[in-house]
């Protein structure tokens, strides 16, 4: 019988960023993150585009793509987009990798390879390490759920994209999950 040697979130920030760019570290152990293709790039240009747009005009946090963020003291996830707020800005260290905390939005463009398992998994991990909403854009059938702690709203073509967190802010689905 063997036993696995689990990894700690410190174990993983001391590692290079060669070593552990294309992993998650998921209770101790390093997962494989899947490869986007470029659709998947383009729609998550798309929402950071438009994210940044808002920021410009109303000050009131980033988004920041692809960062590493500490959801547990043995878990670190990388989601495609993560909005934070002002208030909680002064508490990550730019230079440091991870976050020490979960985005308050976590904006996750979903992989045909990842399983409804997967992705819900994830959406829950972000809510209970303090996400507020956790956006999961679905291309291939054209939907956005956002998940929050009291529940998923399904979003469609013409609906808008739009978030208490966010006061003025909305964008169609149609468009945000516009390819080329």
């Amino acid at each position: 019988m063997s036993s696995k040697t689990l990894m700690t979130v410190e174990d993983f920030a001391l590692m290079t960023n060669s070593d552990i760019e294309d992993f998650e570290l998921v209770e101790g152990e390093l997962i494989p993150l899947s490869s986007g293709n470029p659709l998947h790039a383009k729609i998550r240009q798309n929402v950071e585009f438009d994210i940044r747009s808002y920021f410009r005009q109303q000050p009131i946090g980033v988004i920041l793509g692809e960062i590493d963020c500490q959801l547990t003291h043995d878990t670190v996830r990388r989601p495609d987009a993560a909005i934070f707020f002002n208030e909680r800005l002064q508490a990550i260290d730019r230079k440091k990798i991870p976050v020490p905390f979960a985005p308050d939005i976590a904006i996750e463009v979903l992989s045909p390879s990842e399983s409804a398992v997967d992705v819900h998994r994830k959406a829950l991990e972000y809510l209970a390490a303090g996400s507020t909403e956790v956006w999961q854009l679905d291309y291939d059938n054209g939907e956005i759920f956002v998940q929050t702690n009291t529940g998923i709203s399904l979003l469609r073509g013409e609906q808008a994209l739009e978030s208490s967190l966010l006061p003025g802010f909305s964008v169609t689905v149609s468009v945000l999950l516009q390819g080329f």
